[in-house]
Parts: C-alpha cells; sequence; structure tokens
C-alpha cells in the first residue's frame, strides 16, 4: 500500500500534469511564485478561498486536493476545462463525451443515463 501524497505533493503533481510552472500558476492567482512554492513544500497551509482558486486552475475539486479522493465527474470536467493543451471543439468535445458517459451534464451532480440512440 502506497504511502498518501500530502496537500503541496498533490497540488505540484497536478501542475505538473497540466505542464505549468509556478511562475504562470502563481500570476493566475495572483500570489507570487514563492507563495506556491511554499504550499507545494507543505510550508504554508492554503486557505479556503486560495483552494478553491487553486483548484478551479488546476481542474480539481477541493475535494481531491484536501483529500486526494478523486470523482470522475466533478474532477474530469473541471480537468478538461482546465487543461490548455485542448482547443476549444476539443474541450466541447470531451465533456460531451464524459456527459453521455456518465449521464450526466457539466451543471448537474449525477442522474441516471438513457440508453444511448443508436
Amino acid at each position: 500500500m502506497g504511502e498518501q501524497l500530502t496537500l503541496g505533493q498533490r497540488i505540484r503533481n497536478r501542475r505538473h500534469i497540466l505542464g505549468i510552472t509556478q511562475q504562470v500558476l502563481a500570476e493566475a492567482l495572483g500570489i507570487t511564485p514563492q507563495h506556491i512554492s511554499a504550499v507545494e513544500q507543505d510550508k504554508r497551509v492554503p486557505s479556503l478561498h486560495f483552494l478553491v482558486k487553486l483548484g478551479e486552475q488546476l481542474g480539481v475539486s477541493i475535494d481531491y486536493l484536501a483529500t486526494g479522493k478523486e470523482s470522475i465527474v466533478t474532477d474530469t470536467i473541471p480537468a478538461i476545462k482546465a487543461d490548455n493543451r485542448l482547443n476549444l471543439k476539443a474541450k466541447r468535445l470531451l465533456i460531451g463525451f464524459v456527459e453521455v458517459l456518465y449521464g450526466t451534464t457539466a451543471s448537474e451532480e449525477t442522474s441516471p443515463a438513457d440508453p444511448p440512440s443508436e
């Protein structure tokens, strides 16, 4: 059984997955890269308000940042929206696919999926 990641490690890992630097993330959040570095090293504990903004920028839920637990729909759609490597058309197609696959829309939590029409 592997060791659970710290909040700072989850933030750093997510930032690396998205291919963004501490500088870019800091600018998006209106803080310094040193602040991001301190949070990633678990030397600073972010406020709830900061976690919300951080989750939005990284495309993950606060639950994921705080606990490491992922939810397919709640984490996948924000992650698609946050991924700067994807163009708008690709984002729309991927979000549509996730919504059809899980029977949800971006504004819903979850709902039973209708059988696909063929």
